[in-house]
């Protein structure tokens, strides 16, 4: 622009009238070296506006970059959320793990103990003396009581008045009594069968239900 304006007042000059032939050449040949500058103006100003065009494209792109820089730095900070959750989930795996092993340790503890206790009570059963076994006593003929009392009630409760006394051994029921006796009078062929009714009759002050170890009963057996 500065070189527009320095050329503009040459112009004025040359083509001020009154001028001879020589001068007509000078101005011919200032005025072909303007037209020169001019295009060599325009020629610069062309180059700069390509540059111009240049630093737009490459601004573009560089905004672009900055753009897809920001773009990977958010799925950066992504991906470290994700690791710093899956480090987290990791770990509360890795707790819930160890409370199980626990969990089995202590399982496996009361296993064992269940079984050496199980053990020592199988060994003081083992040790345990025997009960002994029952034989019921073989019944006397003939042998009645003695108290008349006795006597008429067993009359009215039909229970025979002979018998044969029997000691309560411990933890003895009444039943288990009954079945020996009746088994026993069933070996020997008798038909008859001792009832707990004719046994209660024939013992009215005991309990049935509370037998005692020591306790003596009277068991009615017919003679036949």
């Amino acid at each position: 622009m500065k070189r527009l304006l320095c050329i503009l007042p040459l112009l004025g000059c040359l083509a001020w009238p009154g001028t001879t032939p020589a001068q007509n050449l000078v101005n011919d040949a200032a005025r072909q070296e303007l037209e020169d500058k001019l295009r060599r103006a325009e020629r610069d100003l062309e180059a700069l506006k390509e540059s111009n065009e240049s630093l737009r494209r490459k601004l573009t792109a560089l905004d672009s970059a900055l753009n897809e820089i920001s773009r990977l730095s958010a799925e950066r900070d992504r991906a470290n959320n994700n690791i710093l959750k899956l480090t987290a989930s990791k770990d509360e795996l890795h707790q819930l793990e160890r409370a199980l092993k626990e969990s089995e340790q202590r399982r496996d503890a009361d296993k064992k103990l269940f079984l050496e206790k199980f053990e020592e009570l199988r060994k003081v059963i083992a040790a345990a003396p025997a009960a002994p076994a029952f034989t019921p006593t073989p019944p006397k003929p003939g042998k009645e009581k003695t108290e008349p009392s006795s006597s008429k009630k067993n009359q009215s409760a039909n229970v025979p008045d002979t018998g044969v006394y029997h000691t309560v051994e411990k933890n003895q029921t009444a039943l288990e009594i009954l079945k020996a006796y009746n088994d026993d009078q069933k070996a020997k062929g008798h038909a008859g069968k001792i009832t707990l009714r004719q046994l209660e009759a024939a013992n009215p002050g005991a309990d049935m239900n509370k037998l005692r170890a020591g306790q003596k009963l009277f068991i009615p057996i017919p003679d036949k």
